[in-house]
């Protein structure tokens, strides 16, 4: 009896974690506490580069670089706070991801510097392989 009501309570606390409103976030990115401002939509090409941060997207027609980085994660892995598996999936060193992004803003934009944003959504994607 006492074994059935305990796995009873354990599925019920599971079934809880599992409806909770930050298991099912799709993207956390735009619930950072620490976002400087509001999110906006950035059409352009992400793609992976060779040092810090090493994903980063182009506004298509600009010369600027978003850096998209955790600066609270040592690692440089991205997280799903940064942005979400199923972007990430589609990116790697021989493909860039173009599209319409939805960043947030993790630092203030200041000339002559690459911003810090993490990434929400996207939208319009395709994969170019490098040749």
């Amino acid at each position: 009896m006492l074994t059935k009501l305990t796995v009873g309570l354990l599925m019920l606390a599971c079934t809880v974690v599992a409806q909770s409103p930050t298991a099912r976030t799709p993207s956390s990115c735009r619930a950072r506490s620490d976002l400087v401002g509001k999110c906006f939509v950035v059409h352009g090409r992400l793609s992976v580069y060779n040092g810090t941060p090493s994903i980063r997207l182009w506004p298509v027609g600009s010369k600027r670089l978003l850096g998209v980085l955790d600066p609270e994660d040592i690692s440089v892995v991205p997280s799903r706070n940064t942005i979400p598996a199923s972007i990430e999936s589609k990116l790697d060193f021989d493909k860039d991801v173009f599209g319409d992004f939805l960043v947030c803003p993790i630092d203030r934009s200041r000339p002559g510097r690459m911003q810090t944003v993490c990434i929400a959504s996207g939208k319009n994607l395709f994969v170019r392989t490098h040749k």
